[in-house]
C-alpha cells in the first residue's frame, strides 16, 4: 500500500479538479437560466403585443360596422365606405384588406384596390374549398364570423373576419377583414427578437409561421423552447419561441477551453506539491544527518580536535543548508502564488545539470516550456497587477501627464526605435491626480498595444498623443496609424482575455493590457474608448477626474 504522503498529490488533484468542473457546471447552468429568463420574457412580450393588436383591429373592424349603418339619413354608397375604410387602414396598422360584401356574398368594394382589386366582383367562396363553405356558414347570419389560417389570394397565410351589416333588422351587407400572418408577425415582433429566436406560431396542429429556414436544423433542441397561447376574438394560436444559436450555442469551444484551464491548473498545484513535500523530505533527512554528526562529536571529545576542521566544515554546509532551507521555504510560499516560477527553474536545472545528455528535441522542448512559461507568468503578473488595483493603498499627487507618458516611451524604446515609428507629442500636456505608478502602468499598456499592431509592413508607422477638448473637459488620446480594429471588437478587447486575431497570429500579448487600463482609468474617474478604421489607425481615448472632484 503507497504511503499517505505519496498519495497527497493525488487527492490535491481530486479536489482541485473537482472545484474546476463545479465552477464550470456552476457557469453552464447560470447561463442557462439567463437565457431562459430572456426567452421567457420575449414570448411574453410577443404575446401581449400580439393579443393587443388583434384586439384592437377586431374592435376597430366592429366600431366601423357600427358607424356604417348609425347614419341618418342612411348612406351606403362606396364614396362612403372607401372614405372610412382608408381612415381605418391608416390609423390601424395590419390589415391585408377591407372590403365589402353584398348580401349575395359577391365582394363589390376593396380597399386598398392595388392589392385586393383581383377578388371584385367576385364570390367569396370562389376560391375557398367546399368544406370550407360547410363549415363556416357566413351568408344570411347576424353573428361575427372568423376563418381559419388559409392561403390568401393576396398571397401568404391569413385569415377573414365577416362582420353582418344590420340596418332596420335586414342585413344590408358584411365587412370583411383580411389579415395577413407575416405582416401581424412583423408589427408585433421586434428586429431584435427575429435575430436571437426562432419564431414560430401554430393554429391548432398547424404551422402558420416561421422565420426558419430548412438549413437551420432544429430549433430548441437544446431544450430552450417556450410555448405561449395568444387569445383573440376567434383565435387561439400557440407561439413556440427557441433561442437560436448566436446567444445560446448548445456547446462552445471557451466553455470547454475553461475546463480543460482549471483541470491543467490543478494538474500543475498537484504536481508542485509533490516536489515541495519531496524537496522538504530531501532537506528534514539532510537536517537530521547534521545534527547526528554533531552530537556524535559532542560524545567524542577525544576526537573533537582532530576533527576540528572537519566539524567546522560541516557546521558551515549546515548553516549554508538551513540557509538554503529558509530561502526555500521563502520561495515555496511565493511559488503557490506563482507557481510558474518553480516549472521555469526545474527547467533551468535541467539545462544545466542535464544539458548534455538531452538531445536537440528535449532542448527543443524545453525551450516550448520555457517560453509557455514566459507567457504563463506574464498572464499571471498581469492578473496580480489587475486585481490589485483600487486594493492596494494609494498615493494620489498632482503631476504633468508627460511623466507618465515620457516613463512609457523611455521603457519601450527599444521596439519604438526597432520598427522606426515617429512618435509625435503634443507640447504643454496638462496636468493631471491621481496615481503615478499606476497611470504609468496605463500609459505603457496603451503605447505598447500601439506598437504591437502598427503592422510590420506599414511604411511610414506613426504614433500621436495629446489631448482635446469635448463637453468642457479634457480627452486625452494616444492614435496610431496601424492595422486597425473592426467595430465589433470595440468592447470586447477591455475584457479579461479578449485578445484580436491579429494579437493571436503574432502570439504577443496576453489578452489582460487593456483590461488593466480599463480598470485603472474607472478608478480614476474616468472612461476609456476607441475609434478605429481597417488599414487606417486606431484612437484610444479617455478622461480622468479633475482634481477638484477628488
Amino acid at each position: 500500500m503507497l504511503p499517505l504522503k505519496k498519495l497527497t498529490p493525488f487527492f490535491a488533484f481530486l479536489i482541485f479538479g473537482s472545484i474546476s468542473v463545479f465552477l464550470w457546471q456552476n457557469q453552464n447552468r447560470h447561463e442557462r437560466e439567463l437565457v431562459f429568463g430572456r426567452t421567457e420574457t420575449s414570448s411574453e412580450q410577443i404575446r401581449i403585443r400580439m393579443e393587443g393588436l388583434m384586439n384592437t383591429r377586431m374592435a376597430s373592424l366592429e366600431s366601423l360596422a357600427q358607424r356604417w349603418v348609425e347614419r341618418v339619413p342612411p348612406d351606403f354608397s362606396q364614396k362612403r365606405f372607401l372614405e372610412f375604410a382608408e381612415v381605418f387602414y391608416s390609423h390601424y396598422p395590419g390589415f391585408a384588406g377591407i372590403n365589402w360584401i353584398d348580401p349575395t356574398g359577391v365582394v363589390r368594394w376593396v380597399f386598398p384596390k392595388n392589392s385586393n382589386e383581383c377578388i371584385i366582383d367576385k364570390h367569396i367562396f370562389e376560391h375557398q374549398d367546399s368544406s370550407f363553405h360547410k363549415k363556416f356558414q357566413i351568408l344570411h347570419t347576424d353573428q361575427h364570423v372568423v376563418t381559419p389560417c388559409v392561403e390568401l389570394v393576396q398571397g401568404g397565410l391569413g385569415y377573414n373576419t365577416f362582420s353582418p351589416l344590420v340596418y332596420s333588422g335586414k342585413i344590408q351587407g358584411y365587412l370583411n377583414g383580411v389579415f395577413q400572418v407575416e405582416e401581424i408577425v412583423d408589427i408585433c415582433v421586434v428586429k431584435e427578437i427575429f435575430a436571437d429566436f426562432w419564431v414560430r406560431l401554430y393554429e391548432a396542429d398547424r404551422l402558420i409561421y416561421t422565420n426558419q429556414n430548412q438549413s437551420d436544423g432544429n430549433p430548441g433542441k437544446n431544450g430552450l423552447r417556450i410555448l405561449r397561447e395568444i387569445q383573440f376574438p376567434g383565435k387561439i394560436w400557440t407561439l413556440d419561441l427557441a433561442p437560436k444559436a448566436v446567444i445560446y450555442p448548445s456547446w462552445t469551444a471557451w466553455k470547454v477551453s475553461f475546463l480543460i484551464f482549471g483541470l491543467v491548473i490543478s494538474a500543475i498545484l498537484s504536481l508542485l506539491l509533490h516536489f515541495l513535500l519531496e524537496r522538504m523530505q530531501m532537506y528534514r533527512q539532510a537536517g537530521d544527518q547534521a545534527l547526528q554528526e554533531v552530537s556524535e562529536r559532542k560524545r567524542t571529545e577525544k576526537a573533537l580536535i582532530e576533527n576540528e576542521k572537519k566539524l567546522e566544515a560541516t557546521l558551515a554546509e549546515l548553516v549554508a543548508k538551513n540557509t538554503e532551507f529558509e530561502t526555500f521555504m521563502y520561495g515555496v510560499s511565493h511559488d503557490l502564488k506563482t507557481p510558474v516560477v518553480t516549472i521555469e527553474g526545474f527547467i533551468s536545472v535541467l539545462r544545466q545539470d542535464f544539458g548534455n545528455l538531452i538531445g536537440k528535441d528535449g532542448k527543443k522542448y524545453m525551450d516550448y516550456m520555457s517560453d509557455a512559461a514566459r507567457k504563463m507568468k506574464l498572464l499571471i503578473n498581469d492578473l496580480l497587477d489587475l486585481s490589485r488595483i483600487g486594493r492596494l493603498p494609494e498615493i494620489k499627487t498632482e503631476f504633468s501627464f508627460a511623466r507618465p507618458l515620457e516613463e512609457a516611451l523611455a521603457s519601450l524604446q527599444h521596439q519604438i526605435t526597432e520598427r522606426g515609428i515617429a512618435v509625435h507629442v503634443e507640447k504643454n500636456l496638462p496636468m493631471i491626480c491621481g496615481d503615478k505608478k499606476q497611470l504609468g502602468q496605463a500609459m505603457e499598456n496603451l503605447v505598447s498595444n500601439a506598437v504591437k499592431y502598427i503592422g510590420k509592413d506599414n511604411p511610414s508607422p506613426r504614433i500621436d498623443v495629446g489631448t482635446l477638448e469635448q463637453d468642457s473637459s479634457k480627452v486625452f488620446f494616444i492614435r496610431d496609424n496601424g492595422v486597425g480594429i473592426e467595430e465589433k471588437y470595440f468592447e470586447k478587447i477591455f475584457e479579461v482575455f479578449q485578445r484580436l486575431p491579429a494579437a493571436k497570429k503574432i502570439g504577443e500579448g496576453t489578452g489582460i493590457g487593456l483590461a488593466i487600463v480599463k480598470r485603472i482609468i474607472e478608478h480614476h474617474g474616468g472612461r476609456v474608448w476607441l475609434e478605429s478604421d481597417i488599414g487606417k489607425g486606431t484612437t484610444f481615448f479617455f478622461t480622468l477626474k479633475d482634481k477638484e472632484n477628488w
